[in-house]
């Protein structure tokens, strides 16, 4: 009928591609996982560039899990279970639940010229930041499909501590260190998907909770017990005492700092 009314994607249409991600030799697909000098979808936040090309070099918490081999993302970011006190949630933030894995993330770099290249975006400061991907895990699956789906789009959010503070009425967010890069429905980060990626022919607008990190926490978190659970969270207590010595070795500013 006429008057009718539906929804359809129109995303693919406005930049010319078909959707259709190509994956290299290895089965690793190039993608754009996040963005520097951007707000989110809806304006609410800004997560600035400045201070964070460092954590993308040697040195950092994200390299050394690439030289490792084992950054991996999973199917959405973990959530508080109800009852779940603060302390276990923080651990698991920092964590990596190999029962949810759908992907391996073998490079990660920085694109700053990505903005100036798509003038579509209107952010000639964009910087993209790019990743080679491969589906693998118990969920694999999940990610496979959608990938080689031209009707389904795939977003990644960056799972990250960070500065916030409030510049000229503006939420700024500054990249202090990053865990991962997670598989969600929508990207707070717009330019963070498939159908933005090189390789193509949540709206969950703060899909990270705002958690204040207390050097306390951190610190018993990262505490080696000899126990079961201990060494099943041997990542998230190498990750504590990374934050812990780079960002809390001294009396933290006044500040909150968020994941």
């Amino acid at each position: 009928m006429a008057n009718d009314l539906y929804f359809t994607q129109t995303k693919l249409k406005m930049l010319g591609k078909e959707g259709i991600a190509t994956p290299d030799e290895d089965g690793y697909y190039t993608l754009v996982i996040g963005g520097l000098n951007t707000s989110n979808n809806t304006g609410s936040w800004y997560y600035t560039a400045e201070g964070a090309k460092e954590l993308f070099g040697p040195g950092s918490l994200l390299h050394r899990k690439i030289a490792n081999g084992c950054l991996r993302a999973e199917v959405g970011h973990p959530k508080q279970r109800d009852g779940q006190s603060m302390e276990s949630y923080l651990s698991c933030l920092m964590d990596i639940d190999m029962n949810n894995v759908c992907a391996h993330i073998k490079d990660v770099w920085l694109d700053e010229q990505y903005g100036k290249q798509n003038p579509h975006l209107n952010n000639p400061a964009l910087i993209a930041i790019m990743g080679k991907v491969k589906p693998s895990g118990p969920k694999a699956s999940i990610l496979k499909e959608a990938l080689e789906s031209k009707h389904q789009n795939v977003c990644f959010s960056i799972r990250s501590l960070v500065d916030e503070q409030f510049i000229r009425g503006k939420r700024v967010r500054k990249l202090l260190d990053i865990v991962t890069f997670d598989f969600v429905n929508e990207g707070g980060v717009l330019v963070a998907s498939k159908w933005d990626s090189p390789a193509t022919e949540s709206i969950d607008n703060d899909l990270m909770p705002r958690i204040p990190v207390v050097r306390e926490t951190l610190q018993r978190i990262a505490k080696p017990v000899a126990t079961k659970q201990a060494m099943f969270s041997l990542e998230s207590v190498s990750t504590a005492e990374h934050i812990l010595k780079t960002h809390l070795s001294t009396t933290p500013p006044p500040i909150y700092r968020k994941w």
